[in-house]
């Protein structure tokens, strides 16, 4: 491959729309928290479920939000979060969300986890 379409290449993986949305494991973990969820959750919760900060669930809401993949629900004290129910893409990252825990629970499959 040469330098130039090496560049190319580069350039487009970064400006794909699935590297920024997942540019950290942290929003994919809050995107599975809020699918989980039976109801719109507040930050403390969100990041109790996650195994992550606070602050880290805060910064990561907004790059979520430009994608339109969740909704705020401003009903009380503090915002509560849930996954847009109505939004193509969510609907989508659930089936993908789903068929990746289904392949990663098969008994024949070994994958490593984020330390190997």
């Amino acid at each position: 491959m040469s330098d130039d379409s090496t560049d190319e290449h580069t350039r487009l993986v970064d400006q794909n729309g699935l590297t920024r949305l997942f540019a950290n494991r942290v929003r994919a973990r809050i995107l599975v928290t809020l699918f989980y969820a039976e109801e719109p959750l507040p930050v403390p919760r969100i990041a109790e479920v996650a195994g992550v900060d606070q602050t880290v669930v805060h910064e990561a809401l907004d790059p979520l939000g430009a994608f339109d993949v969740i909704e705020t629900h401003r009903d009380g004290e503090r915002p509560r979060y849930a996954v847009d129910a109505d939004d193509d893409l969510a609907a989508a990252l659930l089936r993908v969300a789903e068929l990746a825990t289904e392949r990663y629970h098969r008994e024949d499959v070994e994958i490593p986890g984020p330390d190997e």
